[in-house]
């Protein structure tokens, strides 16, 4: 079967199987789900159900590879490329082992929508020569290889979503408000869904607003921040806060979180978004010389990181949410859901009124809902439809996202 077989038998049916892969900049490992996407007459998505969900967690060794990728010149060249091939491996045994665990007949499932690992994002633009002069070019970079995940797979892959919406002068971040809608939107109230993974970023469902009110932007660090302090504090023997209990016998440095919210990022409008090349392990070790010249102990280092993320959020919604909207929800999705403390925290810094939520307690599991945003993305694709959106991005214009690749026949 070639691409436009594939598309004219997709285009045909009203019911799809598709598979979401979703490595996050947490570098937790690659996160897969099923879905089973309803259309109606006319194409537009009726309904998307998740079926089954798998994850596979990076060893320390592939985390700690993949993370020298995102630090300017602690890798080279050549780690890129075996990178690029290694993770196409893990996602692709991702995908097995869903299948495997769903029971479900691979031939039933019409494609893979992969997201790939995010190795260096650069919406802010720099200058490089051009055929007729200097040029002002953004770039992102995923990788895992998509045609050896068909390889692999025996499945077709639609991958590298961003590059379509940066082409068109976007930032090609945040993509995930896309589902949002669909998934969380409640009549008559606002809500705002905050993903907080390695990145934290926000989806704004306006009260009374339909889906062409919809705004989204990168609220900045999520787990990153957290999960590096704890590494490099227990000696890489914990990778993250455990359910917050290390922040919880911390205390907050209020001289610390000043400092470290004079970031410029945070007053910047959005659109915006940002990732592991601004708030990476260079970023973390200035935190902790600021926090050996505050004489903070470990827990009170991880108590302020902890912090840093909630009041981003919380004023981030002061900012730049709760002028345009009021809000009765803020729904928490990623790994950060799992964190008590800062769950709280993010509730202790928003105005009183907001309840803050686990995506787990509204039915969508935290750590499905990105990879299940990719699957309806590859779905919009093999539709010919366009899955970005400009308001969030920048671009401008819709335009269709992903490039297909075919497995070998």
């Amino acid at each position: 079967m070639n691409t436009n077989d594939l598309i004219h038998r997709y285009r045909k049916e009203t019911t799809h199987r598709i598979i979401g892969l979703m490595s996050g900049t947490s570098l937790d490992g690659v996160d897969a789900v099923l879905v089973t996407i309803t259309s109606e007459a006319d194409g537009h998505v009726e309904s998307v159900t998740l079926e089954d969900q798998v994850a596979i967690p990076y060893t320390n060794d592939v985390k700690a590879m993949v993370n020298r990728l995102c630090v300017k010149g602690a890798s080279d060249i050549e780690d890129l490329c075996f990178a690029h091939f290694g993770l196409a491996h893990w996602n692709g045994e991702a995908v097995n082992r869903l299948i495997e665990h769903s029971t479900v007949e691979r031939s039933s499932i019409a494609a893979i929508g992969m997201h790939g690992q995010t190795v260096w994002h650069a919406p802010v633009p720099r200058t490089f020569p051009g055929p007729e002069g200097t040029l002002d070019i953004t770039g992102t970079l995923q990788i895992g290889n998509a045609q050896m995940v068909a390889s692999l797979t025996g499945l077709p892959v639609i991958s590298d979503f961003r590059s379509a919406d940066m082409a068109e002068g976007g930032e090609g971040a945040p993509l995930a408000p896309y589902i949002d809608y669909l998934l969380f939107h409640q009549e008559g109230k606002g809500i705002a869904v905050q993903n907080i993974g390695g990145i934290g970023n926000v989806t704004v469902l306006p009260q009374g607003g339909d889906e062409e009110a919809i705004f989204a932007f990168d609220t900045g660090p999520g787990n990153m921040i957290i999960d590096q302090i704890v590494a490099l504090g227990t000696h890489q023997k914990q990778q993250y806060d455990d359910g917050g209990t290390i922040a919880a016998r911390g205390t907050v440095s209020i001289e610390l979180l000043t400092q470290m919210m004079r970031d410029p990022y945070f007053a910047k409008k959005p659109p915006k978004s940002t990732g592991r090349e601004v708030y990476g392990s260079d970023y973390s070790e200035q935190v902790l010389k600021q926090a050996e010249a505050l004489k903070l102990s470990f827990e009170d280092v991880v108590a302020t990181a902890t912090a840093f993320t909630a009041k981003t959020i919380a004023s981030s919604y002061t900012d730049f949410v709760l002028p345009v909207t009021t809000l009765d929800t803020v729904v928490v999705s990623g790994g950060g859901a799992r964190n008590k403390t800062l769950l709280s925290m993010i509730k202790g810094y928003l105005p009183e009124g907001i309840s803050v939520q686990p995506s787990d307690e509204v039915g969508v599991p935290d750590q499905a809902r990105e990879a299940m945003a990719f699957a309806l993305m590859a779905h919009e694709s093999l539709m010919g439809r366009p899955s970005n959106i400009p308001k969030v991005t920048g671009a401008k214009r819709r335009v269709v996202l992903g490039t297909i690749t075919m497995q070998q026949l």
